[in-house]
């Protein structure tokens, strides 16, 4: 975790006092710009800038080739393409060059990963196709860098809109008032609590228990509650210090984690978990393939890519396209629930939402092992959970 290093608090306490001497918000803006482009020099160094500059020109002049273009041609329509393939190449070949090539993967001279690239790859996807759908692009390089390397949001998100975000320092950036200030000073202390605390404390307890040579099916259940426990308060640890960060410099970014074990059932769990993420997966993967208003075996396809691809952004490894498979699976059967007569009948009863709760909870804490573990451990862990031997 960035936000927790030593350089990074000492960077960020002198970051904040100078914020406050800066006199204009012009310069509060540009003061804040280059305290981004030190923090990603900082963790990514000269090769890991090195991409995400070509990656964010590429998209800079694209956005501005394609307003000039007429709507609904075949070359805007390719240079909307282009402009996309680069940032989605860049992220292939850096984050799933050695996953695809399998065991050519292991040559010594494979790129190291550079910081955030899947975060620069999502907002410069959003932004190109909200351009190409005619939102106005942004003119102002300053603007675009400002947008792209804002640091509080860089490592961890959440993924901004670049619409409410500019609109925040159209004439600048105003200095945050008491009430902001002690908001994101507050913001920022639960996030270090629930990430170095909670999360952290029940990443430990996870590490007991797979030490167990014969975990029982009580070992099994426990890990699932703690990799529960786990994965929310580190992500919605993480989101809250971006977010009481930006807070802090006057700036506000968008909510991540809304109570998601409190969800009814799996659809809105996808509604109030990474709420930047698979609201981005929602808009520019899912809608685009099709979205639900097609036949049934038509949308639980766009379902499963959509959640394959939203597994797959968590990390270079098989396991976590299947845990997206598994939820991809679970709307789906979810949504032909909801259509169905007796879903609907007994949907409002009270009871019946409490099981909701119930059920969603269990399902999604079976799917925290399908994340966290390679597929041979979460198989050893199936068998135990349903009481079968192990296999020899």
């Amino acid at each position: 975790m960035i936000f927790n290093t030593v350089w990074f608090l000492i960077f960020f306490a002198g970051f904040y006092l100078v914020l406050h001497l800066v006199p204009t918000a012009r310069l509060r803006f540009l003061y804040v710009l280059a305290a981004s482009a030190v923090f990603h020099y900082h963790f990514a160094g000269p090769a890991g800038i090195r991409p995400i500059i070509v990656m964010g020109v590429v998209t800079y002049f694209v956005g501005l080739m394609l307003p000039r273009m007429p709507s609904g041609t075949r070359a805007r329509s390719l240079v909307f393409v282009a402009g996309l393939l680069v940032p989605v190449l860049g992220l292939v070949f850096y984050k799933y060059r050695e996953l695809l090539l399998g065991s050519l993967a292991t040559m010594k001279d494979s790129p190291a990963l550079p910081l955030a690239i899947s975060f620069f790859t999502f907002e410069f996807v959003h932004y190109l196709t909200d351009v190409q759908h005619g939102s106005p692009p942004i003119r102002n390089p300053l603007k675009f860098a400002f947008f792209a390397i804002f640091f509080p949001s860089i490592v961890s998100g959440p993924i901004k809109r670049f619409q409410p975000f500019l609109a925040q320092v159209e004439d600048g950036l105003a200095r945050p008032s008491l009430e902001r200030s002690l908001s994101g000073a507050t913001k920022v202390l639960v996030g270090f609590f629930k990430k170095l605390v909670v999360a952290d404390a029940a990443a430990a307890l996870v590490e007991l228990l797979e030490r167990y040579p014969s975990p029982s099916r009580a070992t099994v259940v426990a890990m699932m509650f703690l990799l529960s426990v786990r994965i929310l308060f580190d992500f919605s640890g993480y989101s809250d210090i971006a977010i009481g960060l930006g807070r802090l410099i006057g700036l506000e970014l968008p909510p991540n984690f809304r109570f998601p074990y409190a969800a009814r059932n799996i659809s809105e769990f996808w509604r109030r978990w990474h709420m930047s993420l698979s609201s981005w997966i929602r808009d520019y993967v899912y809608v685009p393939l099709g979205g639900g208003r097609t036949s049934t075996p038509r949308k639980a396809l766009n379902l499963a890519a959509t959640m394959f691809i939203c597994g797959l952004w968590h990390g270079p490894a098989w396991h976590f396209g299947l845990w997206g498979l598994y939820h991809g699976a679970g709307l789906a059967v979810h949504g032909l629930w909801e259509r169905s007569a007796f879903g609907q009948r007994i949907a409002p009863h009270p009871a019946a939402r409490v099981l909701g709760i119930v059920v969603t909870d269990v399902f999604v804490a079976y799917g925290w092992l399908l994340f966290f573990y390679p597929v041979a451990s979460v198989a050893r862990y199936s068998r135990i959970l349903l009481g079968l031997p192990e296999a020899p």
